[in-house]
């Protein structure tokens, strides 16, 4: 059933955006952000703003707005839009929509709810609260906050509940009537209480919006058990929906997960998160739909007995509508499927900046970006969330909460507790030399030199009498494995990773002198780290002050070296026919090399793939692809964090396989934007037949092959302007 829900979804699904998008702004024409005075930062309060807006016939309507920390945007009732897209420390994006599908002659009420938190996370920053909007019909301002819309606390979200996680804000509780959400239909609507007094808040510092509106597609759950657990055909992300009818008051809890436990039950804290909505219902009839957004495939439905009647399961997609264009399928449905999680994998993992998983954090991580930022490019032709994602580490003057000269290893985030990964920062570096690859903006790359250079002199401290980091501070970080136990005193992977950050930085800033550091770095590596079979890990000082190596090898560790340019299979013949054809999925359960800590799928699975691309081994990557991935796949529709399901099932990096597929199967080898050119590469990955189409802009690559007698028959269309180029292999390639 996945996998025809994932064809189907490929095929059909066209973007359902909120509505059609007003452009780009930077500023109001009259609007003033304004809160209710004196509560700004009060913790988890919802305001309920509203406005009833009389018009005839317009010939144009919107609505521009920004909020802190979250907005939904009702017309009459109707759901437009939730919101804003995030941006830095004391920045703020506007986002604008149409209004006039949702207008009709008369009166309407423009309804716009907003949250403010006041709670330090890694999804939602710790900000004042506020609201900024006004609504535009043919050119003229009709409504605007400061001057307009009244806002009232109605108490219908409990304030005083847990957090939903370590890295996200409060968790959703509500006590509700059945005429809960009469103030967002009925234009004579008489609140219960009061209108908060609102006050003008200090002057906002605003941004466009930069990037595509998301899909907001509906699709239902179903029953699976006859009573009161409901399944998602796909892992899904989104605003959870439920239509019901309450027979006498009662209290309902939607429990939710991406899994199941043993039980076939789902489970009340897998990961440490409070994954449930609660609603406190009178008799009635209600139709619920959660404010935030979550991930799930499954929803338990907890109730006194015989007090709710279930009429629909369902949810509103909270989703990326900038990815369908790309097309990818083979004679090998196992691939076809793979593609498709990692593109669905994709879709609920990128709206405003690249999230690492749509349901515990919706943070925005580094390293995790290095590998999404190419698949935004390979299915939509656009780097427009990753100059966003770029945008926000490069605004502020500084991360008040971290340490001078790094980078927080995920933002828009807060980090009270001081803590970051300086490796992440390094690949931070490594992604700004694609990002410049793909887009040719030189101007970020300029703009994004003062802060470069301060990474490079935060390091400088921590090198060593060899010249190598040593005593990292805070989470050092090589991989969700062995490998992150064994990161002090000095961490090889890590001095490995640093040396390829200097040459990036030595390449995008003509700095002669950081490529030399890079090339000594290696040297050193090299010459300590090899004992002859393996590059070990790490060296700890003994109680002489001496480095002493560990004796311990990771999987990844190998990996580190060959990628970044200490080792190579010249160099290293032997340990390099030993990783490619012994060190495979599967040969730890065979007991081979116990003595070299396994891989994990974040990073170390997908540094291999990198590796084995490099050397023109695609059958080996189809083959390794589909014995480690569509077991994921088969079980939620999209990729996981983990190789195993004790971790997120649905993470954006893993989302990369699209990439590698267009690469290293359809033959896509590099595209080359800038410069209009195209390179590809044709081997033999053991299909008989291959067809794509790459979205680059607003045009599209296209090749198809078949693979006879070690001929490739290929159909190849471009972009006019673009030229290509093969790489050179031992197949006969023949191109129409």
């Amino acid at each position: 059933m996945i996998r025809l829900i994932l064809s189907l979804v490929a095929l059909l699904c066209v973007a359902a955006c909120a509505t059609k998008p007003q452009g780009e702004f930077t500023s109001f024409k009259k609007a003033v952000p304004v809160w209710s005075e004196g509560r700004e930062t009060e913790k988890n309060l919802t305001l309920s703003f509203r406005e009833v807006i009389k018009v005839k016939h317009p010939k144009e309507a919107s609505i521009r707005l920004t909020a802190s920390c979250d907005y939904r945007l009702r017309v009459n009732g109707e759901f437009v839009a939730h919101g804003p897209c995030v941006a830095a420390h004391d920045f703020y994006r506007i986002d604008a929509y149409d209004l006039k599908p949702y207008l009709h002659r008369g009166e309407n009420v423009v309804a716009i709810e907003v949250a403010g938190y006041n709670c330090p996370s890694y999804y939602l920053l710790d900000q004042p609260s506020f609201l900024q909007a006004e609504i535009v019909v043919d050119g003229v301002v009709v409504a605007a906050t400061g001057d307009d819309f009244e806002a009232y606390a109605l108490g219908q979200r409990v304030a005083d509940v847990k957090k939903f996680s370590f890295q996200r804000p409060y968790t959703e509780e509500y006590v509700l009537t059945p005429d809960f959400d009469k103030w967002t239909t009925e234009r004579g609507w008489q609140a219960t209480v009061a209108p908060e007094n609102l006050a003008v808040q200090p002057t906002k510092t605003l941004l466009s919006r930069g990037v595509a509106y998301p899909d907001y597609r509906l699709h239902e759950a179903k029953l699976i058990d006859g009573n009161n657990l409901y399944k998602f055909s796909t892992n899904s992300s989104g605003f959870l929906r439920a239509k019901v009818k309450v027979t006498k008051p009662t209290q309902l809890t939607l429990r939710f997960d991406e899994i199941l436990g043993e039980d076939g039950r789902v489970m009340k804290r897998r990961l440490k998160w409070q994954s449930y909505i609660i609603y406190d219902l009178q008799e009635g009839e209600y139709e619920l739909e959660s404010f935030e957004p979550y991930t799930m495939q499954y929803v338990e439905l907890f109730a006194e007995e015989g007090a709710v009647e279930v009429e629909e399961i369902s949810m509103r997609d909270y989703c990326n509508s900038d990815c369908h264009r790309a097309q990818f399928e083979s004679s090998n449905e196992d691939l076809n499927f793979i593609f498709e999680a990692a593109r669905e994998t994709y879709r609920q993992n990128a709206l405003d900046i690249y999230m690492d998983c749509p349901s515990r954090e919706r943070a925005g991580w580094l390293c995790d970006s290095y590998f999404t930022g190419r698949v935004e490019f390979a299915l939509s032709g656009r780097s427009r969330i990753e100059r966003n994602f770029i945008e926000n580490f490069l605004l502020p003057t500084e991360f008040k909460d971290i340490d001078k000269g790094m980078l927080p290893m995920c933002y828009p985030a807060d980090h009270r507790n001081h803590n970051y990964i300086p490796n992440w920062a390094m690949w931070f570096v490594l992604e700004l030399e694609e990002y410049l690859e793909r887009t040719g903006d030189r101007e970020t790359i300029s703009h994004a030199r003062t802060r470069i250079y301060e990474l490079v002199e935060f390091f400088r401290p921590y090198l060593n009498e060899d010249g190598l980091l040593e005593k990292l501070p805070k989470w050092v970080f090589v991989e969700w494995s062995r490998a992150n136990k064994l990161v002090q005193d000095v961490s090889y992977p890590s001095n490995m990773l640093y040396a390829e950050m200097l040459d990036v930085v030595s390449r995008l800033y003509g700095d002669k002198a950081l490529s030399e550091q890079a090339s000594a770095i290696r040297k050193e590596v090299l010459r300590q780290s090899f004992d002859g079979e393996y590059f070990v890990d790490n060296a700890v000082r003994n109680e002489r002050g001496k480095l002493e190596l560990s004796g311990e090898h990771t999987e990844v560790c190998q990996y580190y070296a060959f990628l970044f340019g200490v080792a190579s299979p010249e160099s290293h013949p032997e340990l390099w026919a030993r990783l490619r054809d012994e060190v495979v999925p599967g040969r730890v359960e065979k007991g081979l090399y116990p003595d070299l800590h396994p891989i994990n799928a974040f990073i170390g699975s997908y540094l291999r793939l990198e590796l084995l691309s490099r050397y023109g081994l695609s059958q080996q990557i189809l083959n390794e692809s589909i014995a480690t991935y569509k077991s994921m796949a088969d079980r939620t529709g999209t990729l996981w964090e983990s190789l195993r399901a004790n971790a997120s099932c649905n993470h954006g990096f893993a989302s990369h396989l699209t990439n590698v597929m267009y690469r290293d199967v359809l033959g896509v080898y590099e595209v080359q934007p800038c410069e209009r050119k195209v390179r590809l590469r044709f081997i033999d990955s053991g299909l008989e037949w291959c067809k794509g189409s790459i979205p680059v802009g607003d045009e599209e690559i296209e090749v198809e092959w078949k693979l006879n007698n070690g001929k490739f028959d290929i159909r190849l269309a471009l972009p006019e302007g673009y030229t290509y180029e093969v790489i050179p292999t031992e197949y006969k390639v023949v191109i129409r």
